[in-house]
């Protein structure tokens, strides 16, 4: 009799007082990030070593790799004291007289204006004179990177640079100054630290439902490389139209796509000698949280499952483009993460609200993606 009781139980649906367990998973994300972040960043910086100075050189390269419009010059030694840690980001096209011509790589229309190449496309030489029109201050200067006169050029320089006197224009933005902060090292330390919290806190209320949803799981191993694959498949078709709505939504602000800080900062992080924190974070903890606040506990309140699904879409997505430096920045460089907020949400529906599936699909999705940022740039 008690075995038969053990098995029942077992075979449950989650009971309506579960919601309360969803309601503290929530409130407990929120604390957590908002506010425990802020108090274990305080503790961490009052550590030696765990932070060091961006000095004014590095913080134009961070200007540089969130807006793929941009343009700057910065003595050429200088940039190649930071060039390695923002490869793939930020590159320079030119050495000219001494001075690096940074851009950014998503910058798709500046080799065709700056390089001269044959009919091959095989470089032969650097436009100066076009180059220099960029500088200039008079009818004849380039203000955009296209024909179209779509994408306007944004210059940038630091208070501390002397640019020489023949660059004329006055359409230059300054950045700001030099800041502490940590170390690429203790960010993915801070990273793992953070999640570790979540992970315990959030599993203190969601056990029952994790195990009761890993027991049906298990029920159906025959069924498992389906679920994954087709998972998988929906994330691809999901980065296909994703893509596609970030190009409407490039082409309606006028604002060049680029990769959302989020994921910059990310791949940052994982080709530091942190890596395998930054793994453990990214890979296995991070879509564990993820899903059981996003998917299992706002589906576990809103009843309406479309309702859930909306706005399960837009909390994930919105949490993710929170670094982006503009509005119209976060809803073209963020897509994705709305489009996969949907995804997920829609692999939870589909497999009759059993959390393992959209878990297993987004450690597979993150698992690719980290081996390709560590390996592939």
């Amino acid at each position: 009799d008690l075995i038969k009781e053990e098995i029942k139980k077992r075979n449950e649906s989650p009971k309506p007082e579960d919601s309360k367990n969803y309601i503290k998973t929530i409130f407990t994300y929120i604390i957590v990030m908002f506010f425990l972040n802020a108090i274990i960043s305080i503790a961490f910086q009052s550590i030696p070593g765990t932070t060091r100075v961006y000095e004014k050189d590095e913080v134009l390269i961070e200007k540089i790799a969130s807006d793929p419009s941009g343009i700057a010059l910065m003595d050429r030694y200088d940039f190649d004291t930071y060039r390695q840690e923002y490869l793939g980001y930020v590159e320079s096209l030119y050495n000219y007289e001494g001075l690096s011509i940074v851009y950014n790589t998503a910058n798709t229309y500046i080799d065709g204006l700056l390089l001269i190449r044959d009919d091959a496309g095989n470089l032969i030489d650097f436009d100066e004179a076009t180059f220099l029109l960029i500088y200039q201050n008079n009818e004849f200067a380039i203000d955009y990177w296209d024909q179209d006169q779509v994408y306007e050029i944004t210059r940038y320089q630091h208070d501390e640079q002397t640019l020489p006197s023949y660059f004329l224009t006055d359409d230059i933005n300054f950045t700001g100054n030099a800041y502490r902060s940590f170390t690429l090292f203790f960010q993915t330390v801070y990273q793992l630290v953070l999640y570790a919290i979540l992970f315990a806190s959030i599993y203190m209320f969601m056990r029952n439902d994790v195990v009761y949803d890993f027991n049906k799981f298990k029920q159906i191993k025959s069924q498992w490389f389906v679920i994954i694959v087709l998972g998988y498949l929906y994330v691809l078709i999901g980065n296909y139209l994703a893509s596609f709505i970030s190009g409407l939504l490039s082409d309606y602000f006028n604002v060049m796509q680029s990769e959302a800080v989020n994921q910059m900062t990310i791949v940052k992080m994982l080709n530091s000698n942190g890596v395998v924190f930054m793994f453990i974070s990214a890979v296995i903890l991070g879509p564990i949280v993820e899903e059981l606040v996003f998917r299992k506990s706002i589906f576990g309140l809103i009843k309406n499952d479309k309702l859930a699904l909306a706005v399960s879409m837009l909390i994930f997505g919105g949490i993710h483009i929170t670094l982006e430096p503009s509005i119209q920045s976060a809803l073209i460089n963020g897509s994705s993460y709305f489009i996969m907020g949907f995804v997920f949400g829609y692999i939870y529906l589909k497999n009759k609200k059993n959390i393992i599936a959209p878990i297993a699909v987004h450690i597979i999705v993150n698992l690719v993606g980290v081996l390709g940022s560590i390996f592939l740039i």
